[in-house]
């Protein structure tokens, strides 16, 4: 029969050391989760997740840390890893959060105080933030609220770790009505921090130093699937990733939305591409003029209009478009063809543009932009022809004699003339047709891009070929034969719009709708746009049909929406019709604004400065530490003499009762402690001073008879001290001093 253990024996599973560690390891790992996802790196979340595994079980569960020799190579590894990244890729979150990672892994082998789990805490802390700096999604921010109510447990239970521990009761158990006090804490604690938290997210819009941060501020970096250029032949597969990348509202001129499920794809432009040389498409020399060298400033909330409106036909649709996040730099400002306004939203722009090719570029920090812009339909416009209509001069192009060949044998076998010098202005848009048709027909559309063999053009090679590809070789296919044909023709890169989410009434555009297509002139000065992607293909991609998981993600993406509408983009606007425009912030607002607003204007001369002082207070301390280590014994002496001569100052100056009984015997208890210390029998928190030097009674005379003596009569006025009368206590105050002195002494013999 198996012996059970005893009541009185302490359950070492539940004892406050072990709780505070499985608090630890919840709270550590948690917060590598939070990052992971908000950066989308399930690779950080793998490989930091297994580091802190194995350092967990052959280092902290068994208490053995690492020798500090092993610790201080790992730690200047680490460090000279994260300068190498810096000089790289430069200081950003996802650098700064993967040095932090490295820094966990590090001091989790050395685990040797309270204090050392302390940093650990601190560590997990800063990955949140870091998390929080890259990703502003509902998902990040459910995840960072659990997150933080378990770091907020892991905190608590670390106070009463610290205690337990000075005490030397470490393993003892947390009782029940403990647990129901610490638990009644946080909910207490919770409750109060999202109070507070609510009334200064009232208080303070969150547009306020949006652009402070510079590449620290949240979603300061994007992965669009869009491009500025088309390179074809490049392997690999294209990426299909549903990730959102804008929302659009579509209006009618009285203002009353009329997007819908079964409205067709519309066409969002990006960049404008006119010049190919060997598979690869980039703006001509001179639409490559940098539009952000001309940037100007606009103010918000300003409308923008061509300089030449004579002529120009009414606006027919408004689209309120916001990027959900934006890099740093040149980025292209997405609208439909053709703009005639443009609205800067609520947070002033850096913008380059030029309606006349319908490019908009921002400039400056990225993150989070608002715009609206009114188009006209020239799909539907009615063109008028005159006799006397000709076409504008052709790019210059390098195009292969086969395309050329191949688009007059399309043309001709569709009745048309395949010669633009004996073929009308009027037959263009037939021809385009013509050989959109054969593209959509006779080639099969596959997102496994295949490397081109060397030498080869890689449009040609996919007509002759390959017969099958991506959107950018049917747009380059068929702008290389419209061009062939005298027709003047361009690539556009950009997105397709056709998912309309009829709770938030706005249209979702993803990673996977990017596409290239080709706009051509069918009349002097009119554009319209042609697409040779086969149309089930362009069906299955751009409007997928309903089901069940669709329609879930249809619903949290409806959640996403109003996440990013009422609470990360909560501005000034909102607060306003929150709680009224009449509302005060006593001056909160303002006061931030300029704060922001400086802090912005000299960020890099601010971080250079904090970071020299920095290494300056690193280094003051280090020498001053290495002092004190190397002359211990002469700064400890010194330090003594003058407390002492401080205290006979005083003593002589002030010669007062109350001062001597209550620091005399302070400083008497101190230097006993500091005896008893010394003797290796230190006194624990739990035991009385006097039934611990008398329970030691025989090693202390062992180590000095007179010291024992000394301690005997110390430890007894002190217990006077505390139990009688104040004349006794005033009778005793010079006898302390001498034994303070006395006990100093016997230090030093």
């Amino acid at each position: 029969m198996s012996k059970q253990p005893s009541r009185s024996t302490p359950n070492r599973s539940r004892s406050t050391k072990n709780a505070f560690y499985r608090a630890l390891l919840v709270s550590t790992i948690s917060s590598v989760a939070v990052f992971s996802i908000a950066d989308q790196s399930p690779m950080f979340f793998a490989l930091t997740t297994l580091g802190i595994a194995l350092v967990w079980l052959t280092s902290v569960r068994p208490s053995k840390p690492a020798p500090r020799a092993i610790i201080n190579s790992v730690l200047l590894f680490v460090i000279a890893f994260a300068a190498f990244q810096m000089l790289r890729m430069g200081i950003g979150v996802s650098a700064f959060a993967v040095f932090v990672a490295l820094l966990l892994v590090v001091k989790l082998l050395d685990l040797r105080l309270p204090r050392d789990d302390g940093q650990i805490i601190v560590l997990s802390v800063a990955i949140l933030i870091a998390a929080v700096l890259t990703s502003n999604t509902f998902l990040t921010g459910v995840l960072l609220i659990i997150s933080s109510v378990l770091l907020m447990r892991t905190v608590v239970l670390y106070q009463i770790y610290i205690v337990m521990h000075k005490s030397g009761a470490a393993q003892s158990r947390i009782k029940k009505g403990a647990r129901i006090d610490i638990r009644s804490m946080m909910f207490a604690t919770s409750f109060l921090c999202a109070v507070i938290g609510s009334v200064i997210f009232v208080v303070l819009p969150r547009n306020i130093g949006a652009q402070a941060f510079g590449q620290w501020g949240p979603a300061s970096r994007s992965v669009s699937g869009f491009a500025d250029s088309v390179e074809l032949g490049r392997p690999g597969l294209i990426s299909m990733s549903s990730v959102p990348v804008l929302d659009l509202t579509m209006l009618d001129r009285n203002g009353k939305n009329i997007g819908s499920e079964d409205s067709p794809a519309m066409y969002l432009r990006g960049a404008v591409l006119s010049e190919y040389n060997a598979g690869r498409w980039i703006a001509s020399p001179v639409m490559s003029t940098p539009l952000t060298s001309r940037a100007k400033p606009i103010a918000s909330n300003t409308t923008l209009k061509p300089r030449n409106l004579f002529g120009a036909p009414e606006w027919k649709h408004q689209f309120n478009i916001t990027m959900r996040s934006s890099n740093d730099g040149q980025t292209y400002l997405f609208a439909p063809w053709k703009t005639v306004e443009f609205r800067v939203g609520a947070q002033p722009m850096r913008l380059g543009l030029d309606f006349d090719r319908g490019i908009f570029i921002k400039d400056g920090i990225g993150g989070r932009l608002e715009y609206s812009v009114r188009a006209v339909d020239t799909q539907l416009e009615e063109i008028s022809y005159d006799e006397s209509d000709v076409r504008d001069p052709l790019f210059a192009t390098n195009i292969e004699p086969e395309i050329a060949a191949l688009a007059r044998e399309i043309v001709s076998t569709s009745g048309l003339d395949p010669d633009p010098a004996q073929r009308s202005v009027q037959d263009d848009q037939a021809v385009l047709r013509a050989i959109e048709t054969r593209l959509r027909t006779q080639y099969s559309y596959s997102l496994d891009s295949q490397p081109v063999p060397p030498g080869e053009d890689a449009t040609k090679w996919f007509l002759f070929e390959r017969k099958q590809g991506h959107c950018e070789y049917y747009a380059s296919a068929l702008a290389l034969m419209a061009r062939s044909l005298g027709i003047p023709a361009r690539v556009i890169t950009g997105y397709v719009v056709s998912d309309f989410n009829t709770v938030t009434g706005q249209y979702t555009v993803r990673q996977s709708n990017a596409h290239a297509w080709v706009e051509a002139q069918v009349a002097p000065g009119i554009w319209r746009t042609f697409d040779g992607t086969p149309r089930d293909d362009f069906h299955s991609i751009h409007e997928p049909e309903p089901s069940i998981i669709r329609s879930l993600a249809k619903m949290y993406e409806s959640i996403e929406f109003m996440w990013v509408r009422s609470v990360v983009g909560f501005d000034s606007k909102s607060r306003q019709s929150l709680i009224g425009g009449s509302s005060k912030d006593f001056g909160l607002t303002k006061l931030s604004e300029r704060f922001m607003n400086r802090f912005a204007a000299g960020r890099d001369r601010l971080i250079i400065k904090a970071l020299i002082i920095a290494v300056m207070v690193f280094a003051g301390a280090f020498v001053v530490g290495m002092l004190l280590i190397k002359y211990k014994t002469i700064w400890t002496s010194l330090s003594e003499s003058i407390t002492h001569w401080l205290s006979d100052l005083r003593r002589n100056m002030f010669d007062r009762v109350s001062w001597n009984t209550d620091t005399g015997y302070a400083r008497l208890e101190r230097v006993i402690h500091q005896r008893l210390d010394k003797l290796h029998i230190p006194k624990p928190n739990w035991v009385p001073l006097k039934a611990h030097i008398q329970d030691h009674h025989a090693a202390i005379e062992l180590a000095s008879p007179s010291l024992n003596a000394l301690l005997g009569e110390a430890s007894q006025l002190l217990y006077q001290h505390k139990f009688s009368s104040s004349s006794a206590q005033s009778a005793a105050s010079k006898r302390v001093h001498e034994l303070e002195l006395s006990l100093r002494r016997s230090e030093k013999a």
